[in-house]
């Protein structure tokens, strides 16, 4: 399901950025975020090709009428409407975080020490790293399989969670004063990383290595380096995370320690088409937020009431096609200059709360 998806998402995406006479870039004044260059585009119903930073310029596909070249000179953010990326400031540097250059250097480089060290602290903790012996042990996990502990909820776990991780670091990398680039491979190459040590971490435990969980790590991390590397890719696909405390986790929660993403029973993962990356949608503020979305989740294998006997829980694993709310870009529309919004929208475009998407087809596998 997930590769007809991303196959169905990149044609679509090379439909909308077949190259245009209308193509041009909108240059942003100095001292600007990657935030107010979104807003800039969400404020004006703008979807960019591509991004480049240090300063930003936004390469975008549209007609440039009199009446949108008015508005766009008038933005705050906006500098120059050309046809050319030639940058305005050559020599600019620019963090949100306000650092210097080398305080950048020093920050990338206390971020690559310190995931690690994180890492091996709540492994330890949570998933009894260490424990295991001595000997790293490989384990099948069956997959998809019914059979399976979790019904295949973890792989889908192991996918969302990579992809938003990575995605966040590479926001926190462009905030730090890193070009787009280069934050896209500190992303990656970190992603990278976590998934690998995890898998080895797990292998020194009861949970031993899974290359299952490592192929799905690694397509989150991959899915999280393309949308972060091409900007109108991302306006159409995403991939959202539902979350909310499921009743065994509820009743179980204070006799075991607390890991939210084993409450299986709770989570739901979408793969979601949204409206606002189809030019002819994007433009009609009825259908602007809608999402088309198709989900896969569990319930009644992860957390169980009673481990040892789990014939009082009916275990399920299901796959919907639903129509959703785009609830990101409707959040982060309503005032793209409020940095408040903007980190609402942000967390609500990869977490949703129920009910946001609604199924019209389901199936129980």
């Amino acid at each position: 399901m997930i590769i007809i998806f991303w196959l169905l998402s990149f044609g679509i995406y090379a439909a909308d950025t077949a190259p245009t006479p209308n193509d041009f870039w909108i240059h942003y004044k100095a001292e600007v975020s990657i935030g107010e260059v979104h807003a800039t585009l969400n404020r004006h119903r703008l979807v960019a090709r591509e991004i480049e930073s240090n300063p930003f310029r936004a390469h975008v596909s549209k007609s440039l009428t009199p009446e949108l070249e008015e508005k766009l000179k008038k933005d705050i953010y906006v500098a120059l409407i050309s046809h050319d990326n030639t940058p305005l400031y050559p020599d600019h540097y620019y963090s949100a975080f306000g650092l210097t250059k080398h305080q950048r250097d020093n920050w990338t480089t206390g971020w690559m020490i310190a995931v690690p060290a994180i890492l091996l602290g709540f492994g330890s903790t949570a998933w009894d790293w260490g424990k295991g012996g001595a000997h790293m042990g490989f384990g099948n996990e069956g997959w998809y399989s019914p059979n399976s502990y979790s019904g295949g909820a973890d792989k889908m776990g192991h996918m969302t969670s990579h992809y938003i991780e990575t995605r966040m670091t590479t926001w926190l990398a462009i905030q730090a004063g890193h070009d787009i680039k280069t934050a896209n491979k500190i992303g990656l190459y970190t992603g990278a990383f976590v998934g690998l040590a995890l898998e080895v971490g797990d292998g020194f435990s009861k949970y031993r290595f899974s290359t299952e969980d490592l192929f799905m790590d690694y397509l989150g991390v991959f899915s999280a380096w393309i949308l972060d590397t091409y900007p109108a890719l991302d306006e159409f696909i995403g991939i959202r995370w539902q979350w909310w405390p499921s009743r065994e986790y509820r009743a179980a929660s204070s006799k075991t320690k607390f890991d939210v993403t084993s409450d299986y029973s709770g989570q739901k993962v979408f793969l979601s088409l949204k409206a606002a990356g189809v030019p002819v949608m994007r433009e009609n503020i009825f259908t602007r937020y809608l999402t088309l979305d198709f989900g896969y989740y569990t319930r009644g294998y992860e957390p169980d009431l009673t481990p040892d006997d789990k014939t009082d829980n009916i275990q399920r694993r299901s796959m919907s096609v639903g129509l959703g709310l785009n609830l990101g870009t409707l959040i982060f529309d309503s005032a793209p200059d409020s940095t408040a919004v903007r980190t609402a929208g942000g967390i609500t475009k990869y977490w949703i709360p129920p009910n946001v998407t609604h199924a019209i087809k389901r199936e129980e596998l």
